[in-house]
């Protein structure tokens, strides 16, 4: 029977300070409350899975296009056993209100990087105080497995597409074809 996988893509700029076969920083990011810290690096501890980010929860993109894309292959993801992590530079209480509104609680783990700790050590921050008041992040996605960076795609022209390309490389292959 065909197998789903993601399709790593190793597409990135050198100014970040990340790379493939990189461990997720020990960063603590937070969900639904600033009293729920989530380990950056024990985030996916045994597990595998993708965690994007987004410039800010409620924006326009984000909340019409990416959040709507990642939930239409939940299932998909789900049944290859990938868990699905967004992370915005945003309070908890936001990103809890985001999950609600969007449809997004208990299948995307909203997780809140209110001080952009995270951003900044992977090297992904943008000023945007002009637009959105402060620092934010830019958009991406990783493909993590067992806390390790196995693919990385970030955008390079904030267009927003980036962060949907593990979606967009989600192909059907056969066993056979996995050559690890």
């Amino acid at each position: 029977m065909p197998k789903r996988i993601i399709e790593p893509l190793r597409a990135y700029s050198s100014k970040h300070k990340f790379k493939v076969g990189d461990a997720l920083p020990n960063v603590n990011l937070y969900e639904n409350s600033p009293n729920n810290p989530v380990s950056a690096s024990e985030l996916y501890k045994g597990k595998k899975g993708v965690l994007f980010a987004v410039v800010g929860a409620f924006t326009p993109g984000c909340t019409n296009t990416h959040i709507p894309d990642y939930l239409s292959l939940y299932d998909k993801f789900k049944e290859e056993g990938y868990m699905i992590s967004c992370v915005a530079v945003n309070d908890p209480f936001v990103m809890a209100a985001w999950a609600k509104s969007t449809g997004a609680e208990g299948k995307i783990r909203m997780l809140a990087d209110p001080c952009g700790e995270f951003t900044k050590t992977l090297g992904m921050d943008i000023d945007c105080t002009k637009l959105l008041g402060g620092v934010r992040s830019h958009k991406y996605s990783l493909v993590v497995e067992d806390s390790i960076i196995q693919s990385i795609n970030v955008d390079p022209e904030s267009t927003g597409l980036q962060c949907l390309l593990c979606i967009q490389n989600m192909r059907v292959v056969d066993k056979a074809d996995v050559k690890r």
